[in-house]
């Protein structure tokens, strides 16, 4: 049985206190080597049931170097924290800890798939581990959370320096020539050097190190098999808990006073302009790389050529839509993209918005994706301001405004960020329209790309009045 050496943390209040957290457990985590013979090294995996917060964790314990497996156990539980880059160990930790204590042999290093000082504050899910278990511990990433590197060569064992804030956090790997390097990072109780050679070691016929797949395949086995659905945290089903979040979220309370910031200090928005919604549906087009008041210009045209409805543009030629949505900019491009997306308009709901909005919302963002030219920002804006739908609209504002207040990393998934904020807020159509709009009220006069006015920033004074 492995038990943990310090108790899991307590549910964080809010972000400032999950950081607070993360921060104090820092103090505690010792980058040098104390792996001593390593005989048996574990690698855990996390698991999500879609549409839910039900999910499993699973450790594998194999010889080392061998590669054998001894043992294995898992576990199935409910989230107790919002997904949010930078704070996964909150999230995912205290499940990996159930499996962990299961475990009837204790590794002598654990390899989690996730990151450990390549963190934004130094301090990823595989140190939290390493520091609650007292086990050596070591990150091993398919993908980035911060830093930047170089190309590592292509022969197996290739590395090259994973840099961040000008120091090295970690290296990308090269297990296997030909194929995407992986990033290891130290955790806990361990050097930079004896991770790599770890991890390479536990590399035999694929990319991923045996532990973490192995965990991975389990884990993935169970969530599958799963017969009955996870109890919910606040007493409901599993899908009114996922569908209707927001009011125990820790982050609930810190956004929505954000929001009422914003609101007090700029009023309502009454976004989206556009006279109609399938006006509202041409704009999210022809807004992509330009500003508004281009958009305006082109929308202009097609009024004044009685050309802005469905039926007109569906007949009209391309060259001439080109022409009329010129102010708009990549005329041509846009021009072909609009076509598409009336020929998916037309054909599968006649034309009306109406028709549109008595559909599944999933169905008609997987709709929207896959017309040409028509990304998730796109696709979420139709949904919200035009089908009136409970989608939050993700933008680069968003992303800049809350990675400087610490939020996640400025360089976050757009899912990521997008199900931060609808794990955290009611689901509800009229706050989502009215606090994309503040965002890029704020962007636009405050937070601005070089260098934002923090010092008269509304949101900095809210925080130190």
């Amino acid at each position: 049985m492995v038990e943990p050496v310090l108790k899991h943390p307590r549910r964080p209040k809010n972000y400032k206190d999950a950081v607070r957290i993360q921060e104090r457990l820092r103090s505690r985590l010792v980058l040098e080597d104390h792996t001593g013979s390593v005989r048996l090294v574990a690698g855990a995996d996390v698991s999500y049931d879609k549409g839910s917060d039900c999910f499993h964790a699973a450790v594998v314990v194999l010889k080392f170097p061998e590669m054998e497996t001894i043992e294995e156990a898992h576990v199935s539980g409910v989230a107790p924290f919002p997904y949010i880059p930078g704070l996964l160990s909150f999230r995912e930790g205290p499940i990996v800890i159930k499996a962990l204590k299961k475990l009837k042999n204790r590794p002598d290093v654990i390899l989690i798939d996730g990151h450990g000082v390549a963190h934004p504050r130094g301090f990823g899910i595989a140190s939290h581990m390493g520091v609650l278990t007292g086990i050596p511990s070591i990150g091993c990433a398919k993908s980035l959370l911060v830093g930047e590197f170089g190309d590592p060569g292509t022969k197996r064992g290739s590395t090259s320096p994973l840099v961040y804030k000008g120091a090295e956090v970690g290296r990308a790997l090269r297990t296997k020539e030909r194929v995407k390097p992986v990033f290891v990072s130290a955790g806990h109780m361990i050097s930079l050097d004896r991770a790599c050679e770890i991890v390479l070691g536990c590399c035999t016929k694929y990319r991923l190190p045996e532990p973490t797949r192995m965990a991975h395949i389990l884990v993935n086995k169970v969530r599958k098999e799963a017969l009955t659905p996870c109890p919910s945290p606040v007493g409901r089903g599993v899908k009114d808990c996922h569908s209707e979040r927001s009011e125990e979220s820790v982050f609930s309370k810190e956004l929505l006073d954000i929001f009422n910031t914003l609101l007090k200090e700029y009023g309502p928005q009454r976004w989206w302009p556009g006279e109609t919604p399938f006006e509202v549906m041409v704009g999210a087009i022809l807004t992509q790389n330009t500003n508004w008041t281009n958009v305006e210009k082109a929308i202009g045209n097609l009024k004044r050529s009685d050309s802005l409805s469905a039926e007109a543009i569906h007949a009209m030629p391309e060259a001439r839509l080109a022409e009329l949505i010129r102010p708009s900019g990549y005329f041509n491009i846009k021009a072909k993209r609009l076509k598409s997306f009336i020929k998916y308009f037309m054909e599968n709901y006649a034309g009306k918005t109406e028709i549109m909005r008595k559909r599944d919302a999933a169905q008609i963002r997987r709709e929207l994706l896959s017309v040409t030219g028509i990304g998730p920002e796109t696709a979420d804006s139709i949904m919200l301001y035009a089908l009136e739908m409970p989608v939050f609209v993700v933008d680069a504002y968003t992303k800049r405004i809350f990675s400087r207040h610490g939020f996640f990393p400025p360089d976050s998934d757009y899912h990521e960020v997008q199900r931060f904020f609808m794990d955290s807020l009611p689901r509800d159509v009229k706050l989502y329209n009215e606090y994309h709009a503040l965002i890029v009220r704020l962007a636009k006069e405050k937070c601005i790309k070089k260098a934002g006015e923090c010092r008269i920033c509304v949101l900095t004074k809210a925080k130190n009045p």
